[in-house]
């Protein structure tokens, strides 16, 4: 019986081993297949992570590339293609011809007279008060500016407020900007993968499209207005343009800021903020005594006006 029971004992032991060794077994080759997994995965993000560190380091010198004048025109171009996607041209030959001697007067005395592919003026076919510039020399202004204008040198105004933005390069400058957001996304992207493996979203479009959100909704800032303001009466003190119209042009969109909605109360700063800032600008471009010869452009203001 002592016998029987010890054996018994052999064999219950011997099952137990075994099954423990069976089950080792499968434990190590899951294990295994688990850190295989692992390691395999872990290579997977380590690609993944060198990507968008490569990503980042190339977003980066991307934002230390100097724009060229050539491809200033063509996002401008395209930002314009945008615009009118918007708007009509207004088809009066004689108005076009007109605004465009204006910008020619306004350039040619200028620091900057010419520019790849030159400057272009055309009028939109809108009621807003509204004027508009690309980079590489692409002016739009409303038809419901021109009317809103009273003279040749409040129009001048506006065109050389427009071309102080050109040559002042505050797109290029918002471009620029929108290029060093991206590689700062870039890196933070890269940093979050490394640290969470997740996934960061940048949510920037392109030069234009980011340029062309900055003209129709939000604006240049109050400081690149105000600075385009500066240049404005420079420019036209220059041209033989009276600078003190910039005050004129200002005072009658203040009074249109009362009911306008759209258009320039939109992206703009209010007049009466640009108003107490160009005084300054308007005295030290208007020192001194010159002959505006105002009595000419006023008989062809008032024969374009009409026309409208």
């Amino acid at each position: 019986m002592k016998n029987c029971t010890i054996w018994a004992t052999t064999l219950f032991m011997a099952a137990c081993l075994f099954v423990s060794c069976e089950t080792t077994d499968k434990m190590t080759a899951s294990m295994q297949k688990a850190s295989d997994k692992i390691t395999e995965k872990g290579q997977e993000m380590s690609d993944k992570n060198r990507v968008k560190i490569d990503e980042s380091r190339a977003a980066i010198a991307k934002s230390k590339e100097e724009i060229s004048p050539e491809q200033e025109y063509y996002i401008g171009r395209e930002v314009a293609a945008k615009i009118l996607g918007n708007y009509k041209l207004y088809q009066n030959t004689k108005a076009t011809e007109y605004v465009n001697e204006i910008c020619t007067a306004i350039t040619s005395s200028s620091d900057m007279p010419d520019i790849y592919n030159g400057y272009h003026v055309g009028i939109l076919d809108s009621t807003e008060i509204n004027a508009i510039s690309t980079p590489g020399g692409h002016i739009f202004v409303t038809r419901g500016l021109l009317k809103c204008a009273s003279s040749e040198d409040e129009l001048a105004a506006v065109i050389a407020h427009e071309v102080g933005h050109i040559q002042l390069k505050h797109a290029v400058k918002s471009i620029k900007t929108s290029r060093l957001n991206e590689a700062a996304l870039s890196v933070v992207d890269a940093a979050s993968s490394i640290v969470t493996g997740s996934a960061y979203q940048k949510g920037l479009g392109d030069a234009a499209d980011e340029l062309m959100t900055t003209l129709s909704t939000t604006g240049y800032s109050k400081n690149q207005e105000f600075e385009a303001d500066a240049k404005a009466a420079s420019l036209m003190g220059d041209a033989g343009y009276n600078p003190e119209a910039l005050r004129s042009m200002l005072e009658a969109l203040k009074e249109r800021e009362k009911t306008e909605k759209s258009g320039m109360v939109k992206t703009h700063p209010s007049a009466s903020t640009r108003l107490f800032q160009a005084r300054g600008y308007i005295r030290n471009a208007a020192y001194g005594t010159k002959d505006w010869g105002e009595d000419k452009r006023s008989a062809r203001f008032a024969s374009i006006k009409s026309s409208l």
